[in-house]
């Protein structure tokens, strides 16, 4: 049977892993929502960028 000290040991170092995933999960995630956030940005430039030039394009087609 293991004494107390093993157990104490064994307790101390399954706390540890525990509070070293969850600190790991909190920076995975937080950097996942920036990434993503920033990706959505991207999308919505390129997709006002799009826009703006098929407006202008449209624009031009136009007689006067």
């Amino acid at each position: 049977m293991p004494s107390k000290a093993e157990f104490y040991f064994i307790t101390a170092m399954m706390i540890l892993i525990v509070i070293v995933c969850v600190v790991t999960l909190y920076f995975f995630f937080a950097t996942y929502k920036k990434e993503m956030r920033e990706k959505r940005e991207r999308l919505e430039k390129k997709r006002a960028e799009t826009e703006s030039k098929t407006k202008q394009h449209d624009n031009s087609e136009i007689p006067s």
